[in-house]
């Protein structure tokens, strides 16, 4: 999650979470960056926070799945400096960090 300071305390401009696939010890990765906040490496630096947790946790790399339109989020995982394996399928991109 990312904050900012408001008046009334925090306030959440991002969310970013993954689910754990105990078979193959990778972890599907969602995002969340509000509006008003996109374009400003929000989402570049959630990712480098989940990522170091999930190697902290054992996990051996995130995936996920988009649209062709999401040309923002694909920057996002480009900038990873992490193995990327990109594929096409249709409308449908999907990615895979792996961890090395």
């Amino acid at each position: 999650m990312a904050t900012v300071p408001s008046s009334s305390g925090e306030e959440i401009i991002a969310v970013v979470s993954y689910y754990l696939d105990p078979k193959t010890n990778m972890a599907e990765v969602a995002f969340v960056v509000r509006d008003e906040w996109q374009n400003r490496g929000i989402g570049t630096q959630t990712l480098r926070v989940l990522i170091r947790g999930a190697r902290r946790n054992g996990i051996r790399g995130l995936h996920r799945r988009g649209t062709h339109r999401e040309q923002a989020m694909q920057a996002v995982f480009n900038k990873s400096n992490c193995k990327l394996k990109t594929r096409f399928s249709g409308n449908v991109i999907s990615y895979e960090l792996a961890f090395e």
